[in-house]
C-alpha cells in the first residue's frame, strides 16, 4: 500500500471518529434539555388558544376525541391538535427569569398567542433576531424554543 493511500485511509478514519464524537456530543446535549412544561400530553383534557387576547379555539377531550367547546362537534384536524400538544414538550433551549426583564421586548406583553393546556398557560411571543428561536413564557420563566410548531396556533382547529 502506498503512503498516499495509507494517509487517505487514516484521514478517513479520523474524520469518522470526529463525526461520531460530534454526533454523540449533540445527542447528549439534547437529552439534557428539559421541556418547557412538565405536562404529560396524553393527560391534557382542555385546550384554549388566544390570538392577540381573543379566544380563537376552545377544545376539550372526551375519551380520545377532541370536541370543539363552542359547537360541540368533533375537531376536524386531530393531527394538528397533537402538534399543538407537542408545544408543551418542546425543549427549552435557553431559559431565564421573566421578572428580571421587560416582557414587551420579547413580544410577551401582550403575547401574540396564549396556549392554555388544562391549567398551564404558555405565552408565545416574538422571535429572537439572532437565533430565530421563539420566546415562550411559562410561569416566571422565559424560554427560547424552536419555532417549528407555533404556526399551528394561528390555524383554526
Amino acid at each position: 500500500m502506498s503512503p498516499v493511500i495509507r494517509s487517505n485511509w487514516i484521514l478517513v478514519a479520523l474524520v469518522m471518529l470526529m463525526s461520531l464524537a460530534i454526533y454523540n456530543h449533540f445527542r447528549q446535549q439534547h437529552d439534557v434539555l428539559s421541556p418547557i412544561t412538565p405536562l404529560d400530553t396524553h393527560l391534557i383534557s382542555r385546550i384554549e388558544i388566544r390570538h392577540n387576547g381573543t379566544i380563537t379555539a376552545k377544545l376539550r377531550r372526551q375519551k380520545d376525541i377532541w370536541i370543539d367547546a363552542a359547537s360541540g362537534q368533533p375537531a376536524k384536524n386531530p393531527d394538528r391538535l397533537n402538534k399543538l400538544l407537542h408545544i408543551a414538550q418542546l425543549p427549552s433551549l435557553y431559559r431565564f427569569p421573566a421578572a428580571d426583564h421587560d416582557l414587551q421586548a420579547f413580544g410577551l406583553m401582550p403575547p401574540r398567542f396564549e396556549l392554555k393546556l388544562d391549567d398551564t398557560e404558555l405565552r408565545i411571543g416574538g422571535l429572537d433576531p439572532a437565533s430565530g428561536l421563539r420566546y415562550a413564557q411559562t410561569g416566571n420563566q422565559i424560554h427560547l424554543i424552536s419555532d417549528s410548531y407555533t404556526h399551528y396556533l394561528s390555524q383554526q382547529p
